[in-house]
């Protein structure tokens, strides 16, 4: 197959067809074909080509100076201002390190938290302005640009912010990484073309720990290799795109991330971590796994990092120890996809943790099914004050067949009266409004929930992420376009992919939230001051937009905004 993957097509297909994760995603999907091509899903495994460099600009002799980038986010008005160090960017920047490069990170949601610019109706850009991000890149003569993103809904700031660094210096190489990138990395490329030039040379698919040092070494010498494995960018005014294939295995041999190249007393200052509400001043966020084999429908995760890949437990433990000795962390928030897979190393790691005496918590959320009384025992004296279980529905058929996501509901009524009887507090996810789903079938899953005794809750209106099985079929079906995915409010129907009315579904999570935010505090008052009083004071710095109204929400008992 060539680069480009656009020649030979009877191998494409047939690779495509050999693929076992691909059989719910359209044939011609960008997502079907990534998956086939690259090591972790294909059943065939890609030959590793021969380099063959291709020269860009003169040789130096010197490792190129680096800047990585996380631009600025887009946010919904009333959002909470959640600020956290760019953890992959991290990762990159210790793994350069480790290597004896140097690298310098621009974390710009940090560097303008106080910076907010409408962008549409209720959506705010937060970060640093146009204009100091122009003079920045002006002042410090990097030879190489290196952008990121975590939300698909931030990828106009990406370009806008490319654009700049090559207005201000043409001859900035400019890369890019990240999911969404990786996944679509032929219309990533062509759609930052602006007046027939390109704003972004080339994408790192994949982890760059194991691809920047390569390029970047390469660059020195004044070339890419047009073979390099996950690489993609221009050639010859045509773009291509080569399979990502390998991928970190041992995530012990990574360096911790390099957190002493992001200002990180600014973090500690805003204290508005992942979890919004968090027990510490000090919060560190850690990743202990990567990946999630699972595959829910509307996770676009699982599909840019599928194969569970777990750190023994002494590498999370020194992590830990050195995050309390160096930073003084008082508080640990978890970032993994699916913290408590491998429940053997689960129990081995929260036994492990109890002398550290950190409070510690699950942002991203726990799977239900995975969860034990002799487990949650563990956690719970290892200092686990608050639990976030994804549900994602209270209907046996919506998790069966929109969600295909193994939650055994006859569990859960048990587990969490347990959880409560321990004095964790629990926050629960849900994800309403899936193709297929019926209004009957939404009322029954908060018929279900409101007889557990969540301490908060998010409701979540389905939305097709980019990278998703969801977003591939309704891109194929007409139901959304590609375009529009890209604008993105959980809490509303804007892409709507249920066949219950738009203002019907935000209705009925209206309704629900309403009821059930006033039953948590009548319930157990005690609870709600742990959580949310301390936070009273610091709501209007910390929401976008008309925060003062938010600010009275929390602080009027029975409407209370959840983490």
């Amino acid at each position: 197959m060539s680069a480009t993957g656009d020649d030979h097509r009877p191998e494409r297909e047939l690779r495509v067809k050999q693929n076992k994760l691909d059989e719910n995603l359209p044939h011609d999907s960008d997502l079907r074909l990534y998956l086939a091509e690259k090591d972790e899903t294909a059943r065939v495994k890609r030959p590793r080509l021969e380099p063959s460099l291709v020269g860009i600009r003169p040789a130096t002799g010197a490792m190129p100076r680096t800047l990585l980038v996380q631009p600025p986010m887009c946010v919904y008005e009333g959002a909470v201002k959640r600020v956290i160090p760019p953890l992959g960017l991290c990762y990159v920047a210790a793994a350069l390190e480790q290597e004896g490069i140097d690298v310098d990170i621009l974390d710009c949601i940090v560097e303008g938290i106080d910076e907010e610019v409408p962008v549409a109706d209720g959506v705010w850009r937060l970060g640093m302005s146009e204009e100091r991000f122009r003079a920045y890149i002006a002042e410090h003569a990097y030879d190489v640009v290196g952008f990121t993103m975590i939300y698909s809904s931030d990828l106009q700031n990406l370009y806008r912010y490319a654009r700049i660094v090559k207005e201000v210096r043409p001859e900035t190489v400019v890369i890019a990484g990240g999911l969404h990138a990786s996944i679509y990395a032929k219309r990533f490329l062509r759609d930052a073309v602006v007046d027939g030039v390109p704003t972004i040379d080339f994408v790192l698919r994949g982890e760059g720990e194991i691809r920047l040092g390569s390029f970047l070494r390469n660059l020195r010498e004044g070339a890419y290799d047009r073979n390099a494995d996950g690489l993609a960018g221009w050639h010859d005014g045509e773009v291509f795109a080569n399979p990502q294939l390998a991928r970190v295995t041992d995530l012990d041999a990574l360096p911790f991330p390099a957190y002493h190249k992001v200002p990180l007393e600014r973090y500690f200052e805003h204290n508005v971590p992942f979890s919004p509400y968090p027990r510490g001043r000090r919060v560190m966020q850690i990743y202990t796994s990567r990946g999630c084999p699972v595959g829910c429908t509307f996770c676009s995760s699982t599909n840019f990092s599928k194969a569970y890949i777990a750190r023994s437990v002494d590498n999370v433990i020194a992590e830990m120890r050195y995050y309390k000795d160096e930073y003084g962390a008082d508080e640990i928030q978890f970032a993994d996809d699916n913290l408590t897979f491998d429940k053997k190393r689960a129990m081995e790691l929260f036994t492990r943790m109890v002398p550290l005496e950190l409070p510690w918590c699950t942002p991203n959320g726990i799977m239900v099914n995975t969860l034990s009384p002799p487990l949650v025992d563990r956690m719970a004296a290892s200092g686990l004050y608050q639990i976030t279980l994804s549900l994602d529905s209270g209907s046996a058929e919506t998790l069966k067949q929109q969600h295909r996501k193994p939650v055994d509901l006859t569990r859960v009524p048990d587990l969490m009266r347990y959880l409560q009887e321990l004095g964790v507090l629990m926050h629960g996810t849900l994800v309403v409004g899936m193709p297929g789903e019926t209004e009957e079938q939404i009322e029954e899953g908060f018929r279900y929930v409101e007889q557990l005794p969540f301490n908060s809750i998010n409701v979540f209106i389905a939305q097709a992420i980019p990278g998703s099985e969801l977003f591939e079929r309704a891109v194929s079906n007409g139901t959304i376009s590609y375009e529009g995915a890209l604008h993105i409010d959980t809490a509303r129907s804007t892409l709507r992919l249920a066949t219950v009315a738009a203002d019907r579904l935000e209705e009925l999570v209206e309704d629900f939230l309403e009821r059930y935010n006033k039953s948590i505090y009548l319930r157990d008052p005690e609870a709600w001051e742990r959580k949310y009083a301390q936070h009273r004071e610091r709501m209007a710095r910390i929401c976008v937009g008309r925060a003062s109204a938010i600010t009275s929400k929390i602080i009027e008992a029975g409407d209370i905004v959840p983490s």
